[in-house]
């Protein structure tokens, strides 16, 4: 997903969803889909400049609550944080995210 960019970002609330549109680096469209979303964190505070850019993206691995994380770290330096029951990953992403580091007591 490096390169890719995000397009928008939206939580229907009522349904706990979270669908996250990129223009994929071959111009196509993907979408990410988060089912069961408990926590959505979407900073934009451009700590390394301006961008609309993914840089890398991490998990979605199990937090040990009956629930996945999965972190989109963009160009800019600002995580995108999800937790969710599920994620639908486009195809071009499945087998190639990294795995998150898992923080210890804070760490």
């Amino acid at each position: 997903m490096h390169d890719w960019t995000l397009l928008t970002l939206l939580f229907d609330w009522q349904t706990a969803t979270v669908t996250i549109s990129f223009r994929a680096s071959h111009a196509k469209a993907a979408s990410l889909i988060a089912n069961g979303v408990s926590h959505l964190d979407v900073p934009r505070l451009n700590e390394w400049g301006r961008s609309v850019s993914v840089n890398k993206v991490h998990g979605p691995v199990d937090n040990g609550r009956g629930e996945q994380r999965l972190q989109i770290e963009m160009q800019s330096g600002d995580v995108i944080a999800i937790s969710a029951t599920s994620f639908v990953l486009p195809n071009d992403m499945i087998g190639k995210v990294q795995p998150l580091e898992t923080v210890v007591d804070g760490k």
